[in-house]
């Protein structure tokens, strides 16, 4: 009887909480994943996205399975893909094979002493001994070839396995770093690396990538790299890369065209269609051989009545083929919906074209099952609802190495009635669809449903206790 009465609790309690559904959502597309064996999938967002959410965050984006069902994903900036890291591949000394390299393991005073041949050089390299029997370990050199000048410290190591050997094995990696063989110093430990691959249902799981922290400068020649397993034996590795990092990464901006509402030879006025948080503002002007100082102005929204002075700059063009003249925006809650520009003594025959631009976003998303999937944006009721990137993401995982998914074709959802349709407005138009006698009749027999089932939770509450 108390389980009946605490289930009747707990589905008249089920209907009054909401769900995001996609009818709730102005516009949608489908999702064309590249890789349905993956566990997680990234999709580089498109205009129409940036510019068609209410939110300026983004927060009125959703992933929803087949089934209709919300799925967990996380929002991530955009890094420029620069051409500014050098990579290149170490030497490998594998220190558990003494047929190889011709050395001698030996156990001394809690240490783990290897006599190696480097350069046609006997070294003797002394490390601590935390293994035990009953586990599985691997450990290897690796040494930064001497043509390699390194401008910048290490920033990752991508480890190749012998897939042969085993595709479903777990580990952990210590990593060490040394100039002159002798003192090692430990740069990581405990960092997690796997191969997981479940054949049944075609998933897999792959990390086998080392990410050092940017805090860090380990510039150093030689390294160690100790993994150690609990249970399965380490496959063997066949090659290891470095990444020395030349500058440190910028987050990569996307465009966004700003529409001339109107001109006149000294004031010329700009909108886009939502409010967006600019990071960099690129303003061309038409003629060329043309100097224009100019002052700037926006608005935040439609709503604001005042324009606000952004700064005083000077445009040039000198010759047909000048890039456009690029204004950082050092304000990093500064939102733009509307744009001037005021001419100062000076005039043009043609308005300035203006782009605003900013942060590029990448969507990832739990891909592994329930597909196929719909993106979903356009909400006035939806409130933030993504996962921070470690939430979402295992500290092993890095966003580069998920598979792509691509926005694909529009399907139909609720339209433009979504973006003013409030939680409130929707609430409203629900009640007043129903006359009003019925909705109170509903809520006194809801009021007396409740008493009684606390009368009789009381009532099976002092049959226990007696």
């Amino acid at each position: 009887m108390k389980k009946l009465l605490l289930s009747a609790l707990m589905l008249i309690s089920g209907f009054s909480q909401a769900t995001d559904k996609t009818n709730q959502y102005a516009y949608g597309a489908m999702i064309e994943t590249s890789n349905d064996s993956s566990m997680y999938s990234r999709i580089d967002l498109t205009s129409d996205v940036y510019t068609q959410a209410l939110s300026s965050r983004l927060d009125d984006i959703r992933v929803f399975n087949h089934k209709g069902q919300p799925v967990p994903y996380a929002l991530v900036n955009v890094y420029q893909q620069d051409d500014i890291n050098q990579i290149f591949q170490v030497t490998i000394y594998d220190l558990d094979k003494n047929q190889e390299h011709r050395q001698e393991k030996q156990s001394k005073q809690g240490t783990e002493q290897y006599n190696i041949n480097i350069n046609n050089k006997d070294v003797q390299i002394s490390l601590d001994n935390t293994n035990s029997q009953e586990q599985y370990y691997a450990t290897y050199l690796l040494q930064v070839p001497n043509e390699i000048k390194l401008e910048k410290a290490i920033s990752r190591l991508s480890i190749d396995f012998d897939t042969a050997e085993s595709q479903n094995w777990q580990a952990t990696a210590k990593l060490l770093y040394s100039q002159d063989l002798s003192n090692w110093q430990t740069a990581l430990n405990n960092v997690p690396v796997m191969s997981l691959v479940d054949n049944n249902n075609e998933q897999s799981l792959k990390v086998n990538a080392i990410d050092i922290p940017s805090n860090t400068n380990y510039k150093a020649k030689y390294w160690i790299l100790q993994l150690k397993s609990e249970q399965q034996t380490i496959p063997t590795i066949k090659k290891v890369e470095f990444i020395s990092r030349k500058a440190a990464p910028k987050i990569a901006l996307y465009p966004i065209n700003f529409e001339l509402a109107s001109s006149d030879e000294q004031e010329a006025f700009y909108q886009l269609p939502t409010p967006q948080p600019v990071k960099e503002l690129s303003i061309s002007l038409q003629n060329s051989r043309t100097v224009l100082p100019i002052s700037l102005y926006y608005k935040s929204n439609d709503k604001d009545q005042i324009w606000h002075k952004l700064d005083d700059y000077i445009i040039r063009r000198v010759t047909d083929t000048d890039q456009s003249q690029n204004i950082k925006i050092n304000d990093p809650d500064l939102q733009i919906k509307q744009l001037k520009i005021k001419a100062n003594n000076a005039s043009f025959d043609q308005a300035p074209q203006v782009v605003a631009y900013r942060n590029r976003m990448n969507l990832i998303f739990n891909s592994g099952n329930n597909g196929p999937f719909i993106l979903a944006w356009g909400s006035a009721k939806a409130k933030s609802a993504a996962l921070n990137e470690k939430e979402l993401l295992s500290d092993s995982l890095s966003i580069q190495d998920l598979p792509e998914a691509y926005i694909g074709e529009d399907i139909k959802l609720s339209g433009k009635k979504a973006l003013t349709q409030s939680v409130n407005d929707s609430n409203t138009a629900t009640s007043s669809s129903l006359p009003k006698w019925l909705i109170w009749i509903c809520l006194i027999a809801g009021a007396l449903f409740l008493t009684f089932l606390g009368l009789m939770l009381l009532k099976e509450a002092k049959k226990s206790a007696s």
